[in-house]
């Protein structure tokens, strides 16, 4: 979701756990601030309001203050970290700023494949850009398949506006489109289009 501190584009604001490897509970982590969720969450119920270890469903969540960051740059701040040591030897680490989230997976390849936004971990990049995701997965989340209580509102900014206009090559634009005509049904609003083709046209952009 855009921000004001990301000039409109994406940060994280919301992570969520499910399904049946942790006997369907629902692990949510959001930000520390209070207008930004500011809890962690077990269906839906606070947990860990302080530093201390969680056990649910298989999963062991720990929260504490140590870790190595993904960005140097967050290093000003206090760390506030959640440790979930989950099942299938999965691990995801958290890492809860005022406004938004870090946030670093660690994983072997399912039996049986896996598939999403980081790829299908068959070891071929090439088939993990953003167009052969979603072709494989759809361009958004079915509604049978949401963690989350709420869907957040699909926000289109100045700025993202302002890139898909000046920095999507016209091929690829009017693949983009193609696409998501496909993908989205009739009445997708001009939001949800755009929205779509800005994922399309730079979601293998780290700096998108």
């Amino acid at each position: 979701m855009g921000t004001k501190y990301t000039f409109g584009l994406a940060a994280t604001q919301k992570v969520a756990v499910g399904g049946r490897f942790i006997q369907d509970h629902i692990i949510v982590v959001e930000p520390m601030e209070e207008a930004f969720g500011g809890s962690i969450l077990v269906d839906n119920v606070p947990v860990l309001t302080q530093y201390g270890t969680y056990s649910v469903g298989g999963a062991i969540l720990t929260y504490d203050g140590n870790g190595e960051l993904p960005d140097k740059a967050a290093s000003q701040w206090a760390k506030n970290i959640v440790h979930m040591q989950l099942p299938n030897d999965i691990t995801l680490t958290v890492y809860r700023w005022g406004n938004y989230l870090d946030l670093r997976i660690q994983m072997l390849p399912l039996p049986g494949g896996q598939d999403g936004t980081c790829g299908n971990f068959n070891g071929m990049a090439s088939d993990d850009t953003t167009q052969a995701i979603f072709e494989r997965i759809g361009v958004r989340v079915g509604q049978g398949d949401m963690l989350f209580k709420n869907r957040a509102p699909i926000m289109f900014t100045e700025e993202m506006s302002e890139m898909l206009r000046t920095d999507c090559v016209a091929d690829q634009l009017l693949a983009s489109r193609e696409h998501c005509q496909k993908d989205l049904h009739a009445a997708a609003s001009t939001i949800q289009m755009n929205s779509c083709l800005y994922d399309f046209c730079f979601g293998m952009n780290e700096h998108a």
